[in-house]
């Protein structure tokens, strides 16, 4: 079935914890770090992934950090899934090798599908 990996996870929060912000001005990743319990060097990688996405804006300086690119309403958790992890790949028999003679497969894909389906419907604005 579908996990999410720890680097879309914290992303997740380090998108949420931007979201409480949002047209407030940036947020350090060190007030993310202190606030969430993250590690600050994965939390830069995830950062500069979501920043190469267009998903959030990044300012330098004193006054700097990072900022969403749109409002909390306008993305999806799709949209960041993917950003960190790739395509949702959904149910569990893609890579089984007994896939093409399992009667699971069909139950397991529709299942899968309504996930994907119901992930790319909520976005950061439901999560706050």
């Amino acid at each position: 079935m579908f996990d999410l990996t720890k680097k879309t996870d914290y992303g997740i929060e380090l998108m949420v914890a931007l979201a409480k912000s949002y047209g407030k001005g940036p947020v350090s990743l060190r007030q993310v770090v202190k606030t969430r319990h993250l590690p600050l060097k994965f939390l830069e990688n995830i950062a500069t992934i979501l920043r190469e996405e267009n998903l959030i804006d990044a300012k330098e300086g004193k006054a700097g950090g990072y900022a969403l690119k749109k409002a909390p309403a306008k993305i999806s958790l799709t949209k960041i899934v993917d950003a960190l992890q790739g395509p949702m790949e959904m149910g569990g028999c893609f890579a089984c090798p007994k896939a093409n003679g399992c009667g699971q497969k069909d139950v397991w894909h529709e299942v899968g599908q309504s996930v994907k389906k119901t992930i790319g419907k909520k976005t950061l604005e439901d999560l706050l």
